[in-house]
């Protein structure tokens, strides 16, 4: 029988009591508290306290709700009123204890508050007269058998434990986990994950995106012990495998949740780890994924998301992947990614904003970090790279393997170079790269408004000896046409010493009849040079027809020739031996001028002896515009670079203007 004297427990449960309800179901008189799970929860997720505590927070008429259902019950001869209503501090009488199941099954009339002492969901309840339709979920209300409904009293986070989770690494806490999320959202409150065995699941956790944010957070991650584990049952199979571990709606999008003090573990038989297509306003803190089969973190079209000292790693697909939809200020801080079979971080949808930063990404096989689809701007800085990329990303338009640490391309066709969608505003800088398997720190076939890539170091720790690229890159004629533009490279080099390693700038792809910016480009180191003589000492490096001659025309202050007499002219230009210009040797070149055609269907070609001429193609219009060629000089003989004239008209004209030869890093207009 339940004696209303009988001595209550002097730890409480989080409390709050249940004030009267606003419309939108806050406390009319106060809002809840947020406790600090760190210093007031402790492991089975109770906070500390007194009935003295407690009743205080009641306030006053609380108390005088209490004091009076409690007086006729208890013994208080012999004491002050005070002490009678509140027990001495440390002993003394209170409201009945009891278990769930003995609440649920109480027939007589209830009392005002009731001590439940079932272990992992202890708490006060209080007998709400006024409520007779709230569904029994354990955690919050609990219906007896006569419909009286029981309320817990608390503040702050709601424990999993309360509404049934066991933790214990057998039972399948899907439902009481749900449970929690649920009555959380109502409130936009915390869900608290007590340190356990594990936490097992057979279906994701469904969070619904168009109701409240909410916290959902543990003890801590990625420990041997008193951490927060949540991974599939032992229902779930390979062969039928959880979609993710926690899955939005996606309705609508997502506002301000978090995921912190976690583990999460897919086992090798779940998709993803956290998966959400509409997601704004959200912090990922020290949260650990590993086990995924496709990502550990998915994210689609949103905005201001952050994952903050992380570790994701040991996951078959993906790190971090976008989803769906535009991610815009998408940050990655202080977070380690690393061996995972596929992408560290793939970037393949539009963002504006992405900034990646102090983070250790290692190991993963495909490659660091890849860039496919429209970014604008995208820093990566002081970050540490080590061996990614050691099975590459194989292109299928060109056909080719790219083993780098980073990727970025420019279009949202799988496997294929392009610069439809370009990559803008890219910083590359204050980099560490340990590099084994790959080829190049950076391959990046699409820059639009910039590509900068400074004072990063590479290492290599033992033999043998490699040669490393620190830009890859391509032109016009590489998969769907590669674009770098307002490329700068300065502060490169090899850390430590050279005995394992060297570092070249550049490794350019496809030069021939192409087109690039790399006439643009700025590289520290790179020497001033123009090595083209003027115009009036050009002679025919081609046989043809046609002449070459000064023009009254003029571009700019620069006089200017024209090439007449043939509808396509012989090339008209001039020869490098190498013997002469040593340190040109093996060295990426350009030859550029400016061009003007004197009528439609007219234009001109740059020429080089080792590739031919770059375009076949007539002028847009009559108007001065740039030509320009790259070309890879070997490291010994002689290179013939000219100009010739494209037209169906022999009597059409091209005028040509300020031509330079010089290497790669110097930009045109610095002549």
């Amino acid at each position: 029988m339940l004696d209303a004297g009988s001595a209550c427990s002097f730890r409480v449960n989080a409390y709050r009591f249940l004030k009267p309800k606003t419309t939108d179901g806050r406390s009319s008189m106060n809002h809840e508290k947020e406790i600090d799970t760190k210093q007031e929860v402790d492991d089975s997720g109770m906070v500390s306290g007194s009935r003295r505590k407690l009743l205080a927070s009641i306030g006053l008429a609380g108390t005088a709700l209490v004091a009076g259902s409690l007086w006729s019950a208890a013994n208080v001869q012999g004491k002050r009123v005070t002490e009678g209503v509140y027990g001495a501090e440390e002993e003394g009488c209170c409201w009945p204890k009891v278990t769930i199941a003995e609440l649920r099954s109480l027939s007589t009339a209830p009392a005002e508050l009731y001590d439940v002492t079932d272990p992992g969901k202890e708490g006060v309840f209080r007998f709400d007269p006024a409520d007779v339709s709230s569904a029994d979920n354990t955690g919050l209300v609990i219906v007896s058998v006569t419909g009286a409904r029981f309320k817990r009293i608390f503040q702050g986070a709601f424990n999993v434990k309360w509404f049934g989770a066991k933790g214990d690494n057998a039972s399948d806490d899907t439902q009481s986990i749900q449970a929690a999320v649920d009555a959380a959202q109502n409130r936009g409150a915390v869900v608290y994950f007590p340190s356990s065995d594990f936490y097992l699941i057979s279906s994701p956790i469904l969070i619904d995106s168009s109701k409240r944010g909410i916290r959902l957070i543990g003890d801590d991650y990625n420990r041997r012990v008193h951490s927060s584990v949540i991974r599939p049952h032992a229902s779930v199979t390979v062969s039928a495998p959880l979609e993710a571990i926690f899955k939005f709606t996606d309705t609508e999008v997502g506002n301000q949740f978090e995921f912190s003090n976690l583990d999460i573990s897919g086992d090798n038989k779940t998709r993803y780890g956290i998966y959400s297509k509409k997601i704004a306003h959200s912090l990922f803190r020290r949260i650990s994924i590993k086990g995924t089969t496709l990502a550990a973190l998915a994210i689609g079209y949103g905005w201001c998301n952050d994952v903050e000292t992380c570790e994701i790693s040991y996951n078959r697909g993906d790190g971090i992947q976008f989803v769906d939809g535009e991610v815009n200020v998408f940050n990655v801080v202080n977070t380690k990614i690393f061996t995972n079979d596929g992408i560290g971080i793939y970037l393949s949808r539009k963002a504006l904003g992405v900034r990646i930063n102090g983070c250790n990404i290692e190991g993963n096989k495909v490659c660091g970090v890849f860039a496919r689809n429209s970014i604008m701007p995208f820093d990566l800085s002081d970050n540490y790279f080590e061996n990614n990329g050691s099975v590459g990303y194989s292109f299928a338009n060109p056909e080719r393997l790219v083993k780098a640490q980073i990727i970025i391309n420019g279009t949202v066709v799988a496997a294929t170079v392009g610069n439809t969608q370009p990559v803008s505003s890219i910083r590359i800088v204050n980099n560490f790269a340990s590099l084994r398997d790959a080829d190049c720190l950076v391959a990046c076939y699409s820059a639009k408004l910039g590509l900068e890539i400074g004072n990063n170091s590479i290492s290599r720790s033992s033999a043998p000896f490699k040669a490393y690229t620190l830009l890859r890159t391509g032109t016009s004629r590489t998969g769907m046409g590669a674009w770098v533009n307002n490329l700068k490279i300065y502060g490169n080099g090899v850390a430590y010493d050279e005995t394992y390693a060297s570092l070249a700038n550049l490794q350019i792809e496809d030069l021939a009849a192409a087109k690039t910016h790399l006439h643009r480009a700025e590289i520290q180191g790179v020497a001033r040079v123009n090595y083209s003589p003027g115009l009036g000492q050009f002679v025919p490096v081609t046989t043809g027809s046609g002449s070459f001659a000064l023009s009254s025309a003029t571009y700019r202050t620069y006089e200017a020739f024209e090439l007449s007499g043939a509808a396509n002219t012989s090339d008209w230009g001039f020869t490098i031996d190498l013997a002469q210009y040593p340190e040109l040797a093996s060295k990426y070149v350009y030859f550029a001028f400016y061009a003007r055609a004197s009528e439609a269907s007219t234009g001109a070609a740059a020429y080089s002896s080792q590739l031919g001429p770059n375009t076949s193609a007539y002028f847009e219009n009559t108007d001065w515009q740039l030509v320009s060629y790259v070309d890879l000089l070997p490291s010994s003989g002689t290179v013939s670079f000219g100009i010739r004239k494209l037209s169906v008209h022999a009597t059409s004209l091209v005028y040509v203007a300020h031509p330079v030869l010089s290497e790669v890093g110097v930009p045109y207009e610095w002549y």
